[in-house]
């Protein structure tokens, strides 16, 4: 028996009690304090609720913002094992969350929050207010608009297990630990892609380098393909963008995602707008290339559900007289992608031109050697998509069974009336 089900059946053998969380501490709302009230140093230290769900997890115990100290008899505070609860916020997925404050200094608390104060584990109540449970309850006294909130008399209704102090010890340790295995295969995931991905990268540049295939001759870019971009006058204004279908898409920097073109949420211009400018007009196996702000992300168009043109900040390349993905590839490469940077400059914008663009020396091996780094390419960068696929579901999947094991050992028989 572990030692969790022994102190369930030495404490509590008829059930666990639930009640009102109103039954079981009291709430306190903080008080208002501004962005323009915040200082870099010397000030009070405080918690401001947007904070809550994006800085802290579930507990804390060093503050991030400070304000100002001439305000500080204004402020209400959270002390040592209270609990912030968020109380309003931009969406109602995060109201009612709460983190457990454990520094050993106070906290100011943004009127946004609520501060619970208790004589339970306070990282136990955290745990619980982050249950599905709970979460049902206060959903339907949610308030909802341009800023959603809940009262704290709503809160106080919610009715959750309490069970004596060294259980919800007992759990706190558990939960602790697996919160802790999850966070470390996280990482352990997002490190293994990072080196899969610079595995590849790695790969590629190698490849492209020409120094095991026998050489390669230099062209210009421009002498191997045409560089279109939209001119000045043909830019386009609020008024030539239409609904979704109702025209092309225009393609952005944003439609670029790893390597790969997306086009879920595209923008779309009119067709008259679209047919002004046939020279940019974008076929199957062009290449698209941001010359402008995220300068360098690059995509070949392999598939196009749609007709479709660029935007101010891309530029396309048409007319390619090598292997399409092969220049795909080497404008992707390490070493392009740094020559490019330095043309661009390091301003609030950085740009670079066509005519620079035209100009940069391309390593053209023969049509074989072409295709074949190609073929290689092609199923190393398969091999890295896929992986890059898998991680957020492996990681959705452990999140599911992290939830469902906190569900459960948060779940109690419950005590007769």
């Amino acid at each position: 028996m572990s030692k969790l089900s022994k102190l369930i059946k030495e404490l509590c053998p008829e059930g666990v009690e639930y009640r009102p969380l109103g039954e079981i501490g009291s709430f306190e709302r903080g008080r208002r304090f501004v962005k323009a009230d915040a200082v870099e140093s010397d000030g009070i230290p405080c918690v401001h609720y947007g904070e809550l769900y994006t800085h802290y997890g579930l507990w804390a115990n060093v503050h991030k913002s400070q304000i100002r100290s001439d305000i500080q008899t204004k402020l209400r505070y959270a002390e040592k094992n209270d609990v912030i609860i968020v109380g309003a916020g931009e969406n109602n997925i995060d109201i009612g969350i709460a983190v457990a404050w454990l520094g050993d200094y106070k906290v100011a608390v943004h009127d946004a929050c609520y501060i619970f104060k208790h004589q339970q584990d306070p990282k136990y109540i955290s745990y619980l207010l982050r249950t599905n449970t709970y979460h049902q309850q206060i959903k339907k006294f949610v308030s909802e608009g341009k800023i959603c909130s809940i009262s704290a008399e709503n809160l106080a209704k919610a009715v959750l297990p309490f069970p004596p102090v060294p259980i919800q010890q007992e759990i706190v340790r558990i939960l602790d630990r697996y919160t802790e295995l999850e966070e470390q295969l996280e990482s352990e995931l997002k490190a293994e892609l990072e080196a899969r991905k610079l595995q590849y990268e790695n790969y590629r540049d190698q490849l492209l380098a020409f120094k095991q295939v026998g050489g390669a001759t230099l062209m210009k870019l421009g002498d191997i393909c045409s560089i279109k971009g939209r001119i000045g006058f043909r830019g386009y204004t609020r008024k030539d963008i239409v609904p979704s279908g109702a025209g092309a898409i225009s393609l952005s920097p944003s439609n670029i995602v790893n390597g790969n073109m997306r086009y879920e949420g595209s923008t779309y211009i009119s067709w008259a707008k679209y047919e002004e400018s046939p020279e940019i007009m974008v076929n199957v196996g062009d290449i698209v290339f941001t010359k402008t702000a995220s300068v360098g992300k690059t995509a070949i168009i392999d598939l196009l559900p749609e007709k479709a043109t660029i935007n101010p900040q891309l530029v396309l390349i048409k007319d390619i007289k090598c292997n399409n993905k092969f220049l795909s590839y080497v404008l992707k490469s390490s070493e392009f992608q740094t020559k490019v940077k330095q043309k661009a400059g390091t301003g609030s914008v950085p740009n670079i031109s066509q005519k620079t663009l035209s100009d940069f020396l391309i390593p053209i091996p023969s049509i074989e050697e072409q295709q074949n780094i190609v073929s290689i390419l092609d199923r190393l960068e398969r091999l890295s998509n896929e992986l890059q696929e898998k991680l957020p579901y492996e990681i959705s999947a452990r999140r599911q069974q992290y939830e469902y094991y906190r569900e459960k050992l948060l779940t109690f028989k419950r005590k007769a009336a």
